[in-house]
């Protein structure tokens, strides 16, 4: 089991949001590589991540608080927050 789940699980007090989206994150990666473990390449998993993350906050918050929200991850994409170190030889 994955280690912020299983103390999360063990522990009978509520999580915080550090805890919260430590397990979240713990989770999501397991189910990514368990998705390309199965032959579905990465940008299928990360548009149907995108998607299912959209749908959810639409019916949460609405389409309008949604779209500001995407609105501000254009400028944080666009700003290299979102780039992966790349290996220097």
């Amino acid at each position: 089991m994955l280690p912020a789940l299983a103390q999360a699980l063990e522990d009978p007090r509520p999580m915080t949001d550090a805890e919260q989206r430590l397990a979240c994150f713990e989770m999501f990666n397991t189910y990514w590589q368990d998705a390309s473990d199965r032959g579905i390449p990465f940008d299928t998993i990360g548009t149907m991540s995108i998607s299912a993350a959209l749908f959810a906050l639409v019916a949460a918050h609405g389409q309008e608080t949604t779209a500001e929200f995407v609105q501000d991850l254009v400028a944080i994409v666009r700003s290299g927050e979102f780039n992966l170190p790349t290996a220097t030889h």
